[in-house]
């Protein structure tokens, strides 16, 4: 019986794997979606109402009267709570269902700016007024 050799391939260099890149997770919103989408957001005190669209690559946009008002990136660093940052400010919500169903919004810096949140059929045109 020969004997038994094993060479080992030393001298060829290894490729090395990419680092992973870490991703922070995603949230589902306050109804059980998915944090992405496009949203109508009414303030009950000023009457306001926007339209926000929260888009996939982390970025969203605030239109009002089919006009664009602010833009943006986004993310929910923890269950029930969505985060926004423009212009250098950055602001959270914390979401959650009302006992009676209502999707609400609540700052967390100034808890007296309340909003109410409603899902919105998926496509970039404004809302028919």
């Amino acid at each position: 019986m020969a004997p038994l050799t094993l060479t080992a391939c030393a001298d060829e260099p290894r490729e090395e794997a990419p680092a992973p890149v870490e991703t922070a997770p995603v949230y589902p919103a306050a109804d059980g979606g998915t944090a992405t989408g496009r949203f109508e957001i009414s303030s009950a005190d000023s009457g306001a109402v926007i339209v926000q669209e929260v888009l996939a690559d982390g970025t969203y946009r605030n239109m009002q009267d089919g006009e664009i008002v602010e833009t943006g990136t986004w993310e929910t660093p923890e269950r029930g709570l969505f985060c926004t940052s423009s212009n250098g400010q950055t602001s959270c919500d914390e979401e959650s269902i009302a006992p009676d169903g209502t999707w609400i919004s609540v700052n967390v810096e100034d808890p007296a700016v309340r909003w109410i949140i409603r899902r919105l059929a998926e496509t970039s045109e404004p809302p028919a007024a």
